[in-house]
């Protein structure tokens, strides 16, 4: 039910119906008027042409009357050649009607009997109209004559007519249905090319444009023209920003390293207090931070501005994370944490290990970070689907459901306080995000359980799997 209410929900169905509907409502307002004011025409005078029509038949019939009498009514009954086609004989006296017309139509013959006529008229049935009456005598019996003829081609409403009701109203709703949906399709094609190119720069490719709309001179072109120059503007504002990081971050390489030889020489000197000592273990403590800090923005600028070279060789992830696992062993002993892994081996893809080993020991390093002593941490690397899954889950305080997208982006910071316990610069996870969007993948956080103190953070990583690699 969810699945059809969003279905009638789509804009291009909206308008598909909305089109459907009035063109069927105009349709039928139409045809509504147009009964109206032609409903008294139906019958009308006699035009001459078909006033002489009438008369010639007439005269034939009364010459075949006088030779043959009473057995008119036998001839036109068995449609003798000796008797005019396409004639309705009523008898005035016993109101008995006879006729040879290929169509007999009910109708006609109800029209005959229950009409009264003071002159010769015209009556349209269907695609078919009849003439007459015109008055005759056999053997001293009055008569009355009528003619039917076909309509010819010009006559269009005629044959509309004679179409069933059924058929009418079938085919009435299938050509506006078909009309529809094309004026539909035409209005929604220019705002589906709008909605991919959207799509696109959501994802991430900023140089996105839509160059065809700059030809356009309507509303979707000047959609377009204002997509086109928000991307513009958009990218420059990103590229300026992503630059300006690395130039910053490039720029304080020096000043930080001479800060760091300024330190050193200041160890080696001898008559040091105990308070100058701790000053400068803090000095080196905060150093060090600032200079992991200046590391990884660099590199996440790279990342972002497609400066890194990304080699492209077997690595086999399995062995990936079990090397990491082994190097963790004494952080994890210091910490008494304990770590239970479930990696299935074998498993190869084309890419480049460092980043991907960069990735993977982002998270491990996170989930240490952040988990209480004597905790637990998972970490499981199976193929599902087609697709590697790395999930590393810690017994952590987690993040808000609401923030578990947010903290893919660069120096966003879930918790100051926490941050500034652990130690945090709030880059490791972006960097992770974009080295595995380089290898077409994908990277996602949900909490791990529902302990409302303790939830944990369960961290996936999803690789493509070629089995081809594998066999």
């Amino acid at each position: 039910m969810k699945r059809l209410i969003s279905y009638f929900s789509m804009f291009s169905v909206k308008m598909f119906l909305g089109f459907w509907i009035i063109a069927i409502c105009a349709i039928f307002a139409t045809r509504w008027v147009s009964v109206k004011f032609t409903e008294m025409e139906e019958v009308r005078p006699i035009p001459r042409g078909a006033m002489h029509h009438l008369k010639k038949v007439n005269d034939r019939l009364i010459q075949t009357g006088e030779r043959h009498g009473d057995k008119i009514w036998r001839l036109i009954d068995n449609r003798d050649k000796r008797v005019p086609k396409e004639i309705w004989l009523k008898s005035v006296d016993s109101h008995r009607i006879a006729s040879n017309a290929r169509k007999q139509k009910a109708e006609i013959k109800e029209y005959i009997l229950n009409s009264q006529f003071d002159h010769p008229v015209v009556r349209v049935f269907g695609n078919s109209q009849l003439l007459g009456p015109i008055d005759l005598e056999f053997n001293d019996q009055p008569y009355q004559l009528f003619v039917s003829r076909p309509l010819h081609g010009k006559d269009f409403v005629g044959r509309i007519h004679a179409i069933p009701f059924w058929l009418r109203i079938v085919t009435t709703l299938l050509v506006t249905g078909l009309l529809s949906w094309l004026l539909a399709r035409l209005f929604m094609r220019p705002m589906n090319v709008l909605k991919q190119a959207s799509e696109k720069f959501g994802e991430g490719e900023l140089n996105t444009r839509i160059p065809q709309f700059d030809q356009r001179i309507d509303e979707f072109g000047q959609l377009g023209q204002a997509f086109n120059t928000m991307a513009e503007r958009i990218q420059e504002s990103v590229s300026s920003q992503q630059r300006l990081l690395g130039d910053i971050s490039h720029e304080l390489r020096s000043p930080l390293t001479r800060l760091q030889l300024a330190l050193s020489l200041a160890n080696r000197v001898d008559d040091r207090s105990d308070e100058m000592q701790r000053y400068l273990q803090r000095c080196e403590t905060e150093v060090a931070r600032l200079d992991d800090m200046i590391s990884q923005a660099l590199q996440l600028s790279r990342l972002e501005n497609q400066l890194v070279h990304m080699s492209s060789e077997p690595v086999n992830i399995g062995n990936l994370c079990g090397k990491l696992v082994n190097d963790y062993e004494l952080v994890l002993a210091e910490k008494q944490l304990q770590l239970h892994s479930d990696i299935a081996q074998n498993l190869i893809i084309e890419g480049d290990a460092a980043m991907l080993s960069s990735a993977i020991e982002n998270l491990l390093s996170n989930a240490i970070r952040y988990s209480p002593e004597q905790a637990q941490i998972q970490l499981s690397c199976q193929v599902n689907d087609g697709f590697i899954h790395i999930v590393i889950t810690d017994q952590g305080q987690g993040v808000e459901v609401s923030q578990l997208q947010q903290i893919f982006k660069p120096f966003y910071r879930t918790s100051e306080a926490r941050d500034r316990i652990s130690g945090g610069t709030g880059l490791g996870l972006a960097i992770a995000s974009r080295a595995i969007a380089a290898h077409g993948g994908d990277i996602y956080a949900q909490l791990a359980s529902k302990n409302k103190t303790n939830p944990g953070l369960q961290v996936t990583i999803k690789l493509p799997y070629d089995a081809t690699l594998n066999s």
